[in-house]
């Protein structure tokens, strides 16, 4: 497949879709997006996705691009084979059992594949990022949720149904309370964003005297390079238990790189080597002895790159 050959991969976020055409060499020819209201339904969403892919199409054709195919991202389940959203609705009205490849491709004409959102940012770091020329990635999503991707001997794991990677679920404390999932101490609820924030308002619950102000998870880390003492307290735990969560991968998968995307892999170099330590000391020596843990290099454009590589690369009849 030549490299000029580009595709349009689409990302749907909760109040945005982002749409770029990227070449097979990860090149990002055109991006664009378009916001979306806070209510939203499946009719909606696919309306949505295809103005996306009708105005970035338009404005390429005036340089000469023609994509071969579309890449869609969506979160939740996928069957990847018939491009159909399985669920759960993501606060989307009727977004369960959603044959979106085919429903895009009736409006567009183009080849639409669709996969899970954590898989297709597994793609692109392996491809095009921190995973390059590594065989056996794990590749973990710290933001609001945590989700991830498997790949093993250069192949994307997706397991029974597809619903492989789902390490926020993985049980981390099982003394610990119930998630909105209804697993008790899964890593998702010890270790995300969401976590980080509530284990934040904990600590400063002990010290009435401070000041109480809805705060975002970037903001806590904020205080805590200032050495706000319950930041720091708060962080380091985040930190300490996202370690315990991938020295669990660590021992079970001894991945040559772990890749750290999402949001929280933006933090500070301080943070990400709190987990290294972590990680490293909960986990078994002959697993661990070669196994790296870096950021992620794509960062937003991770979904997006991800998507275009998978659509190029299921057209051409090739596994991923």
């Amino acid at each position: 497949m030549f490299k000029q050959t580009a595709a349009i991969g689409a990302d749907i976020g909760r109040f945005t879709i982002r749409v770029a055409v990227v070449n097979f060499g990860g090149d990002v020819l055109e991006s664009q997006q378009i916001a979306l209201d806070q209510v939203q339904s499946k009719d909606y969403i696919v309306a949505k996705l295809i103005e996306a892919v009708v105005s970035i199409r338009r404005t390429v054709a005036g340089k000469g691009i023609n994509p071969i195919c579309i890449g869609i991202s969506a979160k939740g389940f996928i069957d990847h084979q018939s491009g159909i959203v399985l669920g759960p609705d993501q606060g989307i009205k009727g977004w369960k059992n959603v044959p979106l490849s085919r429903l895009i491709n009736r409006e567009t004409g183009l080849p639409v594949y669709v996969g899970n959102d954590a898989n297709m940012m597994t793609i692109a770091e392996h491809r095009f990022g921190a995973a390059k020329d590594y065989t056996n990635v794990v590749f973990v999503a710290l933001r609001t949720g945590i989700g991830g991707g498997i790949i093993i001997n250069g192949k994307l794991y997706r397991g029974v149904n597809n619903a492989g990677g789902e390490f926020g679920q993985m049980i981390i404390d099982y003394s610990n309370e119930f998630s909105d999932k209804g697993i008790r101490g899964s890593f998702e609820y010890m270790a995300s964003a969401s976590a980080l924030v509530r284990r934040y308002y904990e600590i400063l619950s002990k010290n009435p005297g401070k000041t109480r102000k809805a705060l975002s998870c970037k903001e806590i880390f904020e205080l805590s390079y200032k050495k706000d003492a319950d930041a720091v307290e708060a962080v380091g735990e985040n930190a300490r238990m996202v370690g315990v969560g991938l020295a669990n991968l660590i021992t079970i998968f001894a991945p040559e790189i772990i890749v750290l995307g999402g949001g929280m892999s933006e933090a500070k170099d301080s943070y990400i080597e709190m987990i290294r330590k972590s990680a490293f000391e909960n986990s078994l020596e002959n697993c661990r002895s070669e196994v790296m843990i870096e950021r992620a290099y794509l960062g937003s454009n991770a979904s997006l790159l991800g998507s275009a590589c998978y659509g190029m690369i299921r057209l051409a009849g090739k596994s991923i």
